[in-house]
């Protein structure tokens, strides 16, 4: 039950906090405790792997004819190498608070901690039901962060759109687990017919849609709070690929349509990616590229590959979106842990290409293109002027924030090297060295480009409008076109029924019910 105290280390830390701004203590009270109950509960991530693999929680419901299904947790090495990611992403984030150019924000490092705790429940699911629970406890407090926050109209609504979205990829789960027969009772029991609906539930719990639904008038809660709260939602539906059966996604007829429709959402997020203007702006299409490439890989029969870009996801995320305070001395340092996203034996995403799938080689040039694109604006989003002067903070601030930058550094290594199925693999190295060789050919030409001339940062930006893109918006506008529509729609229903002739329609409807099952009966 080593688990338990991670959960109890934020639990208590989050008391803390209350009591302190209740108490109405500094804002350097407040960043200690938080640092202090992170650091704990970063600590005792490691302690999982005493008792490892093991059930934490496993209770039946009674009756059991009535409930077939309970919650469950269950801690194993992919639970570990998620959880580890997602705490030290917690931890870099409240470090590096003091340096940011917005100021501290107790509260934010309150929903910080409380982010992390819930994307380690999704992680330790145990069955489809722990999981949905957990899903739709974090979408409720996305949903309620935002409307807190947002201050204009239209956010409210796109809040909405993406709570709706999400929902529904929780009700694909539903609908798969009842398809099998034994609904929501393991992952084991997933079979091909219903894994194209767990697909689905992935990608529409991804977060990217609608797109740009971002904390714009909290700049602060957009570079931490924001950060934990996207990346923890995306790493907490792409944990689902990792727990399928191997072999029994979709059926092989169907396998060569889903790998292009995601080749596609890969080469449009990395192109997005690498042209955007700033790495805030680029977030949405950094969690759709990688989240194609998780679910590429768990295409090929490959769940370690799948939770190797998820934990990437995470962790180089976590560094390219904290890294405001910007030093050539960290941006080089950097740069060289950015290696890790190449495929390259004993790396994070060793694992990546590993598996098969039919006509896979048909794709291959196209996702290796889309790797080095991610690769390449992960470099580009590095040099962008800094945000703020580190040499101006408090002493204190200045060594706690390259602190957490080397925290998710050393973690990307460690991942690698030691955990879990994917550490101390070779991979597909030639593919890895394909990769490697491309980037620095792309990276050696881009540099010498900029030695003869200004190289504006939104040149790239203007020069990303591409058909793919247009149809991308227009697909877009689509979707949010329907949802106004579906929302009139409503409206009318709402005051047609309301009305005085409310009782009459209502009659008219029960009466063709009536008819229409007489007919079929």
């Amino acid at each position: 039950m080593l688990v338990l105290l991670t959960f109890g280390f934020y639990s208590l830390t989050a008391l803390a906090l209350g009591v302190l701004r209740i108490l109405r203590r500094p804002f350097s009270y407040s960043w200690l405790v938080s640092a202090l109950g992170a650091l704990l509960a970063w600590g005792s991530v490691f302690a999982w792997r005493l008792e490892m693999p093991a059930p934490v929680l496993e209770n039946a419901w009674l009756p059991l004819t009535l409930f077939r299904a309970a919650p469950a947790l269950l801690v194993d090495e992919i639970a570990w190498i998620y959880g580890l990611a997602l705490a030290s992403l917690a931890l870099a984030v409240i470090l590096t608070a003091p340096a940011q150019s917005t100021g501290v924000s107790p509260t934010a490092w309150l929903g910080t901690l409380g982010l992390a705790a819930g994307g380690m429940l999704a992680f330790l699911a145990g069955n489809p039901l722990t999981l949905v629970m957990v899903w739709t406890a974090l979408d409720l407090l996305e949903l309620f962060n935002t409307l807190r926050l947002a201050r204009k109209p239209g956010l409210s609504e796109r809040a909405v759109v993406s709570f709706g979205i999400r929902a529904l990829g929780t009700g694909f789960v539903l609908w798969a687990s009842a398809t099998n027969g034994a609904p929501l009772v393991s992952f084991d029991a997933v079979s091909s017919e219903s894994g194209l609906f767990l697909l689905l539930a992935v990608g529409l719990r991804l977060g990217v849609l609608p797109l740009h639904l971002t904390y714009r008038s909290e700049p602060a809660l957009r570079r931490g709070m924001g950060t934990v709260l996207r990346l923890a939602m995306a790493s907490s539906s792409l944990v689902l690929l990792a727990r399928l059966p191997v072999g029994l996604l979709v059926p092989d007829a169907l396998a060569p349509f889903l790998q292009a429709l995601l080749v596609l959402a890969l080469l449009y997020g990395a192109w997005k990616w690498l042209s955007a203007p700033d790495e805030l702006s680029a977030r949405p299409y950094w969690i759709l590229a990688l989240g194609a490439l998780s679910v590429l890989a768990a295409l090929r029969g490959n769940p370690a590959g799948s939770a190797a870009w998820g934990v990437a996801l995470v962790l180089f995320g976590g560094l390219v979106f904290l890294y405001s305070s910007r030093q050539s001395l960290f941006t080089l340092a950097l740069g060289v842990f950015g290696l890790g996203m190449l495929s390259l034996p004993f790396t994070l995403t060793a694992t990546t290409w590993l598996g098969e799938a039919p006509f896979d080689w048909i794709f291959w040039p196209f996702a290796v293109s889309g790797q080095v694109m991610l690769l390449l604006g992960f470099a580009r989003h590095l040099w962008h002027t800094s945000e703020s002067e580190l040499a101006s903070l408090p002493r204190w601030a200045q060594s706690a924030y390259p602190l957490g930058l080397a925290l998710l550094a050393a973690i990307t290594v460690l991942a690698g090297l030691w955990g879990w199925p994917g550490a101390l693999q070779v991979g597909l190295w030639p593919v890895g060295l394909a990769v490697s060789l491309l980037s620095l050919v792309i990276l050696a030409a881009w540099w010498r480009i900029s030695r003869f001339g200004p190289f504006a940062e939104n040149v790239p930006a203007r020069a990303s409008v591409s058909r793919l893109a247009r149809a991308m918006d227009v697909f877009g506008a689509g979707l949010w076109g329907l949802y106004r529509s579906l929302r009139r729609l409503a409206t009318f229903l709402s005051g047609l029924l309301e009305g005085d002739g409310g009782l009459l329609w209502t009659i008219l409807v029960l009466v063709l019910l009536l008819l229409w099952f007489q007919q079929v009966l």
